[in-house]
């Protein structure tokens, strides 16, 4: 037997398909020898690139899952290498199975060396070029995170920040790379792992993943935002994750070549995900509303839908919707701010304009996209466009004529139907908050509800009929409503009623209780109603297209119908409705002529019907002899007059349908008013059977015509002036006059059409009349005037009747606007133009004409006045007012006639003077009425500059001294040399000098700079001694002079002005208009001046804010140089404006006035320096030199003259007091604006010197120090005693260094820390506020280096002491038991 040997074979080799069969079969069984045998290492890595490549994961995972749990490390990396370069190279699928095997190895990668890790890791790094367009080519991303953190954590070196360098430097690399759309959804799906990633490079992946966001396809966006969010509501870079996201979708997603209609759905998810995270994590809220209030960015369609997303969140439902509203509110404002402001760049007032209409483009479209995956935000979109209706409207329609916007309330409109439209399920929620808020709200915002509503019905009248029960519902408060708000809802949902004749029925029911309720206010709307109702019906029968389509053929039958509509209507059926309104009040009846007026003009061939309807009430105050019952108008209760039947609004209604009656085919005006020359027979009642109304009609107002031309007034007021009447009577004969004055301004109606075709003798008679009739309006307002001199005015029904006298009062001028509100014009603007005319070639003859003159330019008056306040849709305003603007050449002629007049000499000269005024004030608010647009004040411009012939203008030694600019239009030119300049001279000439203001006023609204170089120039040639006409002109220069020239000429006349009050000359060589009458009213105009400026840095120093925010944001500074740039010289203006005021003796309100300007100066200066400050985290960015030379000229020139002026004023305070008693009142207004003066002045100067500690630039090299402001023991003695003693209060006393040494036994000590002047108040919200005491920058006077700092015991007090103030009991000064007084300072008062 031979001897075994020791030597062992090696264990048999396995095959792949060995291999996988193990592992399927694997058990506890121990592992196949040739596993464990390190030199199969080589061989089962070989079997990697023998196999197919749709094994080798098999292949791998099965050999993984065999060596677990603990397989060699040196297997381990090496397959791994190995397995990456096979799945970079693409030479393996990438599938599942590559997947579950890669999992694998994240099981096993602790057993890596650290070196071998970071290589590994490298190697993915290397392979992100590869990875494209297939998610699975990504998987090797999943180790990354988990090899990065094993090599951050290992303790397997003694070099930790090489460890950490590694990292960074596979982190860098990852950030260097070119990442593609796949990679980019990869990584951020992974970031989160990376923890041990600093702030810095993790702020630079978010803003990386952002810059390459276009490279995603878009259907992986949502996932993308939400992975996003995820790491966002980890606390990683929230505010930095919200700004992204919503700059991509609100401004890139564009920029993709795809559907729109896609967009919008990816949109619509991407909210989606943004409210459940939100929901998740309410900071992420927080976030988004901060960044839209913080103003950064402009509001586009993206933040519109996600703010309304939020809302849907109840804790934010609240705050989401104010910070719409408020974005929407702040972009209004600023375009206003922008129209009005005249010194604002051009180019930010374009920025302004486009940042409001884009704003409203971009509500209107996250509207209009709520039906494309974002109908979670509809209730929102409900309850925004309701949240604008009830806003206060911020730009009138001057503001949005020609710019494209429509403003808040129609916006919501426009929302409110898009929603209305598209979404059926909104249909019910905005009907019921329609009722509900009509009913709640106060009735101007429940006009816009109103507005709403109207908008519904008259666009989708067939939806609304599901709703005609919600309707019914809110017509049941009918009668409890505020009348306005009652009537205007009838004329909303009229339009319903020819679909529904249930609808109309229930209005009628509704209208019939109404009429019959106590409230004199609900009467009327439901006599508006029952007119409204009538003509809307009448306006469906005469339109084609209002009808079903069932009912067509029908309604144009009844078109071709041309009998009257009597038996029918809607009309007939309520006659009898219409007859109880003519038993109503006065106002009633207004209503119901003016409605019957309409009526006719919708349809004429109801005339005769309406003439059916109120004959037989007409006749009730018209006798068989043509004579009118007016005492039956007026009656007397409880010893008060009224009016019960306003007879001259009844003769207008009737007079005006007899002229649109269609009795022929030709002219119908004149063959209407040819009916009046007919006599009226002596006919009685009965023979007038038979008679057509409308010639009984015709017949009366002949005869009522002939009786005012032939009979005596006492006669037609059917009443005798009785020398012992009683103050009733008197009552009742002023009421019948201001009635009698109505008809005879309706037969002048009649005399005016007239006139425009009568010829020779006809003419002459009718301007006869015309003068009799006038003559008998006079001569009635005069009577009637002092018939009621004894009797108290306990108001009027129509407000006061214009007067005719030939010398108004600025009565005449602001006349009663309710008056002109409630009560149209009698006369049309055609025949006033007739009765301008015929009066103004009778005065130009014959000077004795004045009355008519004056009476013709009263009633212009008027009706421009009343122009204002009619409806667009008012169908009177077209018959009765037509063209307004004809009136103006006439007013022009008149002008000049009277000018020419008055050169002559002529004894009429108060006559002259009256007219004068009446001319020009009817020319002023014609101006008013059409300058709504850029195009109205051109037509103006044009009929003002072509007014006056070359023999008008004359010719004066200004012709020439004004500058013109080569591109100023000629249009402009020809204004001021052909009618303001001429005009202006000659009325200073005559001494006219409220048609000077005037005038002024008219120049003012043209706003031209040709004027401004104008009225320059007559403020330095003329000499002018009336206070109010030299304000005007310098308010006239000012305002039409461009910016900054305008606070250049504003500071040359501050300068004048003091050096005026100063010297003993009477008047300022430079600016004549200066002088020892007119300083006083030239220094309010200019302090005026200066508070619109302060007002206007006010909003823009808010803009500014944003536009540092984004500086420092970006860190770029340019941009913002054009704003900043105008701003500071704006400022630096101001400044040196103010400071002329400081060294003037000033009035005691304007130098109050002074004072409260300077504190919001230097409030406005705190919060600009403010906001220089850079934010925690961001570069400091230097103060321009504009800015660093405002702050020199506001130190040298104001902050220390204020000072001066403070000492000064309260000085005088201190004499007036000691002269002329104790002057309370005063001084308490002073104690309050001189603290808060200071205050500002040192907060002011706090911001600066963090500024300065910020910038390490001195900005308070060039300040002074302030008086010293602490408390002072005076004597006893030195107190001018009251002689009410204990009611006496202590004057207030800022106490300087030089006086110290008057109570140097009382003076504190300087030294002690506890001593008020080393008490400075420290800002305990900002450490560095803290330290500012100690960084006051030294006087310069004191010391030549300019930038020493002051000590502590010299520094200037920052602010006001903590003390508290004394009460008004406290500060009663006994005069036997108090031996001392103590002096507050000003900052503790």
């Amino acid at each position: 037997m031979t001897t075994a040997t020791n030597h062992r074979e090696p264990p048999p080799s396995l095959s792949p398909d060995d291999i996988i069969r193990l592992a399927q079969y694997h058990t506890t069984a121990p592992l196949h020898p040739f596993l464990l045998s390190p030199s199969s290492h080589t061989t089962l890595i070989s079997h990697l690139h023998t196999l197919p490549p749709t094994t080798v994961s098999h292949y791998t995972s099965s050999l993984l899952t065999l060596l677990s749990p603990s397989p060699p490390p040196s297997l381990i990396t090496s397959l791994l290498n190995s397995f990456i370069d096979l799945f970079n190279s693409n030479k393996i699928p990438h599938d599942r199975t590559s997947f579950k095997t890669l999992q694998l190895f994240t099981l096993h990668l602790n057993n890596i060396p650290i070196i071998d890790l970071i290589s590994i890791s490298d190697s993915i790094v290397y392979g992100f070029p590869l990875i494209k367009s297939d998610p699975d080519e990504a998987q090797l991303l999943d180790l990354l995170p988990i090899c990065l953190h094993i090599v951050f954590n290992s303790i397997d070196t003694d070099k930790p920040k090489s460890k950490v360098d590694a990292v960074e430097a596979v982190f860098d690399r990852i950030l260097d790379s070119r990442w593609s759309g796949v990679l980019l959804v990869k990584l951020v799906s992974i970031i989160r792992e990376f923890k041990f990633i600093d702030k810095g490079r993790i702020r630079r992946f978010v803003d990386k993943v952002f810059d390459e966001m276009l490279n995603v396809e878009l259907q992986d966006l949502p996932s993308l935002v939400y992975q996003l969010l995820v790491l966002a509501s980890k606390g990683v870079n929230k505010r930095e994750i919200i700004e992204g996201v919503v700059v991509f979708f609100g401004s890139k997603v564009g920029l993709k070549k795809v559907s729109c209609n896609i967009v919008r759905e990816v949109e619509g998810t991407v909210l989606l995900h943004v409210n459940f995270a939100v929901k998740q994590d309410p900071s992420l809220g927080q976030e988004v509303l901060g960044l839209v209030r913080s103003d950064v960015l402009v509001i586009d369609h993206f933040v519109v839908g996600l703010l309304l997303s939020i809302a849907r969140i109840r804790r934010f439902s609240e705050s989401s919707m104010g910070t719409l509203k408020a974005a929407l509110i702040t972009v209004y404002k600023d375009y206003k701010f922008s129209r009005h402001c005249k010194w604002l760049p051009d180019g930010l007032k374009k920025e302004y304009m486009q940042n409001a209409i884009l704003t409203e483009t971009a509500v209107l479209r996250a509207v209009n996209e709520s039906n494309y995956g974002r109908e979670h935000i509809v209730p929102s979109i409900v309850q925004l466009g309701f949240v604008l209706l009830e806003s206060v409207e911020e730009m009138s329609r001057q503001d949005l004529a020609n710019t494209g916007l429509i403003g808040s309330q129609e916006l919501g409109i426009q929302m409110l139907k898009s929603l209305f439209e598209v979404h059926d399920m909104t249909r019910n929620e905005i009907v019921e908050q329609c009722k509900f808020r009509i009913l709640s709200l106060k009735p101007e915002q429940s006009l816009a509800i109103i507005r709403l509503l109207g908008n519904l019905v008259k666009n989708y009248p067939h939806p609304m009929l599901e709703y005609i029960s919600h309707l019914k519902e809110l017509l049941d408060y009918f009668g409890f409503m505020q009348s306005k708000v009652a009537s205007h809802l009838i004329k909303a949902i009229l339009p319903l009623i020819k679909f529904s004749h249930n609808l109309q029925d229930y209005i009628i029911l509704v209208v019939r209780k109404a009429m019959f309720r106590q409230e004199d206010q609900i009467r009327l709307a439901a006599a508006e109603a029952v007119i409204n109702l009538i003509v809307a019906e009448k306006e469906f029968k005469q339109s084609k297209s209002s009808f079903h389509q069932e009912s067509s053929s029908q309604a144009s039958s009844s078109q071709v119908h041309e009998a009257p509509v009597t038996a029918s209507d809607l009309f007939k059926e309520l006659s009898g409705l219409l007859q109880r309104c003519l038993y109503q009040q006065a106002k009633v009846k207004e209503i119901i002529y003016r409605g019957l007026l309409k009526l006719v003009l919708v349809d004429p061939l109801t005339a005769e019907a309406v003439f059916d309807f109120l004959l037989p009430h007409f006749l009730k105050f018209y006798k068989e002899d043509g004579q009118l019952a007016i005492i039956q108008c007026v009656k007397t209760d409880n010893g008060k007059s009224c009016t019960v039947e306003p007879l001259d609004d009844l003769l207008s209604c009737v007079s005006w349908i007899l002229l649109l009656q269609p009795q022929s085919k030709s002219d119908v005006r004149s063959a209407s008013w040819a009916s009046f020359g007919f006599s009226l027979t002596q006919e009685t009642e009965q023979q007038a059977v038979g008679t057509h109304s409308g010639e009984l009609f015709s017949n009366a107002l002949s005869a009522i015509r002939k009786l005012l031309r032939n009979g005596n007034m006492e006669g037609l007021l059917g009443q005798t002036k009785e020398a012992g009447s009683t103050s009733q009577q008197g009552e009742r004969y002023k009421y019948t006059g201001w009635i009698l004055s109505g008809v005879i301004k309706v037969i002048l109606n009649t005399v005016a059409t007239e006139l425009e075709n009568a010829e020779n003798d006809k003419k002459v008679e009718l301007e006869k009349e015309f003068v009799d009739l006038v003559d008998l309006y006079v001569s009635l307002e005069k009577n009637t005037t002092s018939h009621a001199q004894n009797t108290q005015d306990d108001g009027t029904r129509k407000g006061i009747t214009q007067s005719t006298a030939v010398d108004p009062t600025h009565k005449n001028e602001s006349d009663n606007t309710k008056s002109n509100k409630e009560k149209a014009p009698v006369l049309a603007t055609p025949s006033v133009y007739q009765l301008f005319q015929t009066s103004f070639e009778l005065y130009k003859h014959d000077a004795t004409k004045s009355k008519l003159l004056s009476f013709v330019l009263n009633v212009i008056l008027y009706q421009i006045k009343s122009f204002a306040y009619v409806a667009k849709d008012d169908p009177l305003k077209g018959l009765i007012y037509g063209d307004i603007k004809v009136l103006g050449p006439p007013l022009l002629k008149v002008i000049w006639l009277l000018m020419k007049k008055e050169a002559k000499g002529k004894k009429d000269n108060g006559d002259i003077k009256g007219l004068f005024l009446l001319a020009l004030m009817c020319l002023k608010e014609l101006v008013i009425v059409n300058s709504h647009s850029p195009e109205d004040i051109r037509e103006i411009e044009e009929m003002l500059s072509d007014s006056v012939g070359e023999e008008d203008v004359i010719d004066s030694e200004c012709d020439t001294d004004y500058q013109e600019n080569g591109a100023n239009d000629q249009r402009e030119k020809l204004l001021v040399t052909k009618f303001v300049k001429a005009l202006f001279s000659k009325l200073l000439h005559a001494k006219f000098f409220h048609e000077v203001e005037i005038l002024c006023d008219i120049a003012k609204m043209m706003g031209s700079n040709i004027l401004g170089s104008w009225a320059i120039q007559m403020c330095r040639s003329k000499n002018i001694a009336n206070p109010k006409i030299a304000k005007s002109i310098v308010n006239l220069a000012l305002s039409c002079t461009p910016a900054p020239n305008d606070l250049i000429v504003a500071q040359e006349m501050a300068m004048e002005l003091a050096k005026t009050m100063q010297s003993p000359s009477e008047k300022s060589e430079i600016y004549a208009v200066i002088n020892r009458l007119t300083e006083s009213a030239i220094a309010t105009g200019l302090l005026q001046l200066a508070e619109s400026v302060i007002a206007d840095m006010d909003r823009l120093s808010m803009k500014l804010k944003t536009c540092l925010a984004g500086a420092y944001k970006d860190g770029k500074h340019n941009q913002y140089l054009t704003l900043e740039e105008t701003l500071y010289q704006r400022a630096e203006a101001v400044v040196e404006l103010l400071s002329s005021f400081v060294v003037m003796n000033l009035k005691d309100s304007q130098a109050e006035h002074l004072l409260r300007l300077a504190a919001k100066f230097y409030k406005n200066l705190a919060r600009i320096s403010k906001f220089h400050i850079a934010p925690k985290g961001c570069k400091q960015i230097l103060p321009s030199l504009k800015c660093q030379k405002l702050v020199e000229v506001t130190c040298k020139k104001l902050t220390a003259p204020l000072y001066t002026f403070v000492e000064s004023m309260q000085q005088n305070q201190k004499e007036s007091r000691a002269n002329k008693g104790t002057l309370l009142n005063k001084i308490k207004r002073e104690n309050k604006c001189i603290p808060d003066l200071i205050f500002q002045i040192e907060d002011y100067e706090k911001y600066l010197i963090l500024l300065s500690k910020a910038t390490k630039i001195n900005l308070l090299r060039h300040a002074k120090r302030s008086t010293a402001r602490d408390f002072k023991i005076t004597n006893p003695q030195n107190i001018p005693q009251q002689e009410n003693g204990p009611n006496q209060e202590p004057l207030l006393d800022p106490r300087d260094n030089t006086r110290q040494e008057d109570v140097s036994n009382e003076e504190p000590d300087m030294n002690d820390d506890s001593t008020p002047q080393n008490d400075l108040i420290q800002d305990t919200d900002d450490g560095d506020e803290a330290d500012a005491q100690n960084d006051l920058i030294q006087d310069n006077d004191d010391n030549n280096e300019a930038d020493a700092l002051l000590s502590p015991e010299t520094v200037t007090p920052m602010a006001a002491d903590d003390s508290e103030p004394c009460s008004e009991d406290e500060n009663i000064i006994p005069n036997s038991k108090r031996s001392r007084i103590v002096y507050d300072s000003d900052d503790e008062a």
